[in-house]
């Protein structure tokens, strides 16, 4: 192997390790992070991944937002309604997430995958 192909090898591999890193590190639900990683191992599509990078950089900004929001917030009925806000924002999140992978995606499988999605990860 040459050095340039080394070195694309490497970010590659660097570039799949982060998203893993930023799907642990969102501390999303448990089975959407498993179903997220799943989804990445089956389908390695630069396009895939790049959805659930969007997805995943819009999580930790609600996240950073709910944070701000929640430490200005002087009574608990205003900290309940910022974590409210803050769940509605991740299902928003994850609507959106679903869309931009069915529209890249004509499989089945990952079809009924994202709709377990919206039943099982973010049901109220």
């Amino acid at each position: 192997m040459n050095i340039f192909m080394n070195v694309v090898h490497r970010k590659c591999i660097t570039r799949e390790i982060d998203l893993y890193q930023m799907i642990y590190e969102s501390n999303l639900e448990s089975k959407l992070e498993q179903m997220l990683i799943g989804l990445t191992k089956d389908n390695s599509s630069q396009k895939v991944k790049d959805v659930i990078h969007k997805f995943l950089l819009y999580v930790q900004h609600a996240s950073e937002n709910f944070w701000v929001t929640f430490h200005k917030s002087k009574t608990y009925q205003e900290r309940l309604e910022c974590y409210y806000q803050f769940t509605k924002n991740q299902c928003l999140a994850t609507e959106v997430l679903i869309r931009d992978l069915n529209s890249i995606s004509d499989d089945d499988e990952i079809k009924e995958n994202l709709n377990a999605i919206l039943k099982e990860g973010f049901t109220f």
